[in-house]
């Protein structure tokens, strides 16, 4: 008894040396469980890279990506709006008053306005070369024509004597390209020939001709339009020529065979008129 009495006395004189060691050696088996932890740690993380890199792991599902694809593919090619007749939105019904003071109802867009002219003929101007006679010192007589000419005068047919490599002014072109007629050829015997090749200097175009057969090639059109809600007639249009109806004037911009496209002057919008069989 006197023994502890005698340790508890020296504990109480050195219980800070007796605490120093407790917490010294605590801190030793904590450094040393944490050095245990961390290792064990390690190992646990190497084990998890090395079965991440050999585990197979299943493939997600393949996207269907079709809707995208087909929603991008409307927004890119939206339905067109067409607000055109027979919506009336934009497209007011008109109502005008005749030559003969009736009223018009114009509820298809095509009783009254360019629509409603109609082809009554087209007709071709023709560009045509002839031979007419062989002259003597082996010369020739030859005709030519340009309906389709802006000039008036050069619509006239215009007769040329002309020899091999000889070259005669049609006028037209420019100084240093004028437009010539040029004998290139003759086959056969000069004074009774099978054919003469021609060369328009300005085109470098060939024409063959010979005593039975002239060269006939189309190069514009004619045409007499009609337009019966003010019955009026408009005869021997041509491209560029103007006409006036219903209080607008419109220009022919292009004539074909076929069809003839005219062009408000105001706003400058087209309207293309087809000919129709029955107007053949």
């Amino acid at each position: 008894m006197e023994k502890i009495k005698n340790l508890f006395s020296v504990i109480k004189q050195d219980y800070e040396k007796a605490l120093l060691v407790v917490v010294v050696v605590t801190l030793a088996l904590a450094v040393g469980l944490l050095y245990w932890l961390s290792a064990e740690e390690q190992q646990r993380s190497e084990s998890v890279r090395r079965d991440w890199k050999t585990r197979k792991v299943k493939e997600p599902p393949a996207v269907d990506m079709r809707p995208y694809a087909k929603a991008l593919e409307v927004a890119r090619n939206p339905e067109r709006v067409d607000f055109g007749l027979p919506h009336k939105l934009f497209n007011p019904v008109k109502w005008m008053r005749g030559p003969e003071g009736r009223f018009i109802v114009d509820r298809s867009g095509k009783t009254v306005g360019p629509e409603a002219l109609k082809i009554d003929s087209v007709r071709p101007l023709n560009r045509s070369l002839r031979l007419l006679s062989v002259l003597p010192d082996n010369a020739y007589s030859v005709e030519i024509l340009f309906e389709a000419s802006d000039r008036a005068d050069a619509r006239k047919p215009r007769l040329f004597t002309m020899k091999l490599d000889e070259k005669v002014r049609l006028g037209g072109g420019s100084p240093r390209n004028p437009s010539q007629l040029w004998l290139r050829e003759v086959k056969g015997k000069p004074e009774d020939p099978d054919e003469l090749i021609f060369e328009l200097t300005e085109t470098k175009e060939r024409i063959t001709v010979n005593k039975s057969q002239a060269a006939i090639r189309a190069e514009a059109y004619v045409m007499d339009l009609s337009y019966s809600p003010e019955n009026r007639q408009f005869k021997n249009l041509r491209r560029d020529s103007v006409i006036a109806f219903g209080g607008e004037e419109y220009k022919i911009v292009d004539i074909t065979e076929n069809e003839v496209v005219v062009s408000n002057r105001l706003n400058d919008k087209k309207t293309r008129l087809k000919r129709t069989s029955s107007q053949k």
